[in-house]
């Protein structure tokens, strides 16, 4: 198929030479390309109805300067045909920002190839954001991940393309994740998942036809995640603080104690969220409404605040509820379990460090079961699909196992 395209002079009433331009109308897009050639040539050498410059004979320097002109102009026709004819044999949309990276390679503009692997993936997840499909702290793992990349590429000298995303590159990755980066299993199993995620998305796209990468196991182990018992619940909530602030985290963190929200949510409840005695929100992450009963802690919150929280930062709630927690006593020693690989890493920490935004999610889950209500009722509040995501969030107290142990067994 051909692509129609002309040159056309940027100033054509120039008395000096002007820039000659390459013009297409790209019906994809329904936009216009004008991509600059780079050479120049007065419009008395022009032909106008042509579209082209007029040949010259002989060896003067100007049938010189103008022939060059011709050959580059013709290898520039040649390239955008070529260019054209790829990206729709490889499935892909012809856009005007495509084909100027394309020619801007191509002619040696540029040393990258614009399907390069992190190119590509520039393009991923500027698609993912475009679309709303990733949330803030998604995008940002993103992000991270591009820079690990890029730094494993430096370190190892392992030039990453599409087609060497393959079990060396596996191999290569784990090792320097675990030994470099000191990346623990469950960062190391959740970086390469997105990479994963990346990997299926550009050979839908047709950049690549590599499925080595579906072999690629993402690594896990289990975490030693806290919850609060039924006790350490009332003494925070019933605790006098004389900093508004840490008063203000510790409502916060019950609320969320007491419902199983996100903490993403909270800052979404309004007073029109409130009907017939439940909390119906659109769940940031689910995506869909959940009606979540009130109790005596939400209820006492919400009408504290008359029905607008008080908006924290993440960053700021982790670092204000360890705060209060350490105020309320929670010292007991928490050891923690992680590995990287076979190494096995025991840290030791005072329950209060180890409290954070999630902990208040994990503890109604936890509670909730240990006060009798069904699995299933718990998750139609919490919005978990599936019992194995939901089950990381069971924390169950040593003193509900020795009461059930002893009721089954004595």
């Amino acid at each position: 198929m051909e692509y129609s395209y002309s040159f056309n002079l940027k100033d054509t009433k120039s008395k000096k030479a002007t820039l000659i331009y390459l013009r297409a109308s790209i019906r994809d897009e329904n936009k216009y390309l004008k991509y600059s050639t780079g050479e120049k040539i007065l419009p008395s050498d022009w032909d106008f109805e042509t579209q082209f410059p007029k040949r010259i004979n002989g060896k003067t320097s100007k049938a010189i300067h103008i022939n060059s002109v011709i050959n580059q102009l013709s290898s520039y026709g040649e390239s955008f045909q070529l260019i054209c004819t790829k990206l729709k044999s490889d499935g892909q949309e012809l856009t005007v920002d495509q084909i100027k990276k394309e020619l801007d390679y191509k002619l040696k503009k540029t040393s990258v190839s614009p399907n390069s692997f992190f190119n590509v993936y520039d393009s991923f997840v500027k698609e993912k954001k475009e679309l709303g499909k990733i949330t803030t702290s998604t995008l940002k793992r993103y992000i991270n991940i591009k820079e690990i990349l890029v730094q494993f590429s430096k370190a190892t000298n392992y030039s990453i393309t599409f087609n060497r995303v393959n079990q060396d590159f596996y191999v290569a990755f784990v090792n320097y994740s675990r030994k470099t980066l000191r990346h623990k299993d469950n960062t190391l199993g959740r970086n390469i998942g997105f990479i994963k995620t990346f990997m299926n998305w550009s050979i839908k796209k047709n950049y690549h036809h590599n499925n080595a990468f579906r072999d690629f196991e993402k690594t896990s182990s289990e975490t030693d995640e806290v919850a609060l018992s039924f006790q350490e619940l009332e003494s925070l909530w019933m605790f006098e603080f004389k900093s508004k602030r840490l008063e203000k985290v510790r409502d916060v963190f019950v609320f969320g104690c007491a419902t199983g929200m996100r903490y993403s949510d909270y800052s979404k409840i309004k007073k029109a969220n409130i009907r017939d005695g439940q909390i119906y929100i659109n769940s940031k992450k689910q995506k869909s409404i959940v009606g979540i009963p009130l109790n005596k802690y939400s209820k006492a919150v919400l009408e504290k605040y008359d029905y607008e929280l008080p908006i924290i930062s993440s960053q700021k709630f982790r670092e204000y509820i360890k705060e209060a927690c350490m105020l309320v006593g929670f010292k007991d020693k928490i050891i923690k379990t992680s590995f990287i690989g076979k190494e096995r890493i025991e840290e030791e920490f005072y329950k209060y460090q180890v409290i954070s935004t999630h902990t208040a999610r994990r503890t109604f889950i936890t509670l909730s079961l240990e006060k009798g209500m069904r699995p299933d009722i718990v998750m139609s509040i919490t919005g978990h699909k599936s019992y194995s995501s939901f089950k990381k969030y069971i924390k169950l107290s040593k003193t509900i196992r020795e009461q059930e142990m002893l009721k089954a067994w004595s």
